[in-house]
């Protein structure tokens, strides 16, 4: 009876043991998903400045531009209109500035007014998207405030980052040179 109270508790010190590393796994993937979207930006749905940086960090010294965004006006928004009206202006901006860009680029928030785009193209080509963005992206847009339309206005100031084969702490220093800030 001894030896099959001591099996007993053995199977018993296995199940709990599998179950305290099935609690542990889930734990670990519910922290991966609550730090992957607190690394997006919840107003555009745009990564953050932190997590932009690290992306930029980790790739290699091949070929790549960054697209540098200031969207001056979205202060004002809030200042001129309300919160409200800001949000919704940076809304409908990230959301031209997305379908604006080739699908395999990453997009971030960098600051307030600016945002910070990798893109895997020629720079010639990452060139002529920021000659577009800057054509049809910047002006008045039309927003809502207590149910009347306002038309807050974005000025564009576009910039282009070629890494040049640079470190990526050179390529960041080039991007706060251009956005400076925090």
């Amino acid at each position: 009876t001894i030896d099959q109270s001591l099996e007993q508790i053995r199977k018993q010190h296995q199940i709990t043991v599998s179950q305290f590393l099935t609690e542990i796994r889930m734990l670990h993937q519910r922290i991966d998903a609550l730090e992957s979207a607190s690394s997006i930006d919840d107003l555009t749905k745009l990564f953050s400045r932190g997590e932009m940086e690290h992306r930029i960090r980790s790739l290699s010294t091949g070929a790549f531009c960054l697209l540098l965004v200031r969207a001056s006006g979205l202060r004002m928004a809030a200042l001129n209109f309300s919160p409200e009206v800001s949000a919704e202006l940076t809304g409908a901006f990230t959301k031209r500035l997305r379908n604006s860009l080739p699908d395999h680029s990453v997009t971030s928030r960098w600051g307030e007014e600016d945002f910070v785009t990798i893109l895997h193209i020629p720079k010639l080509d990452a060139v002529n998207s920021g000659k577009f963005i800057a054509e049809n992206l910047g002006g008045p847009y039309a927003c809502l405030l207590k149910g009347k339309t306002v038309r807050p206005s974005l000025q564009l100031r576009i910039g282009v980052v070629d890494s040049n084969g640079d470190k990526p702490e050179r390529v960041l220093e080039r991007v706060a040179e251009f956005l400076p800030g925090k």
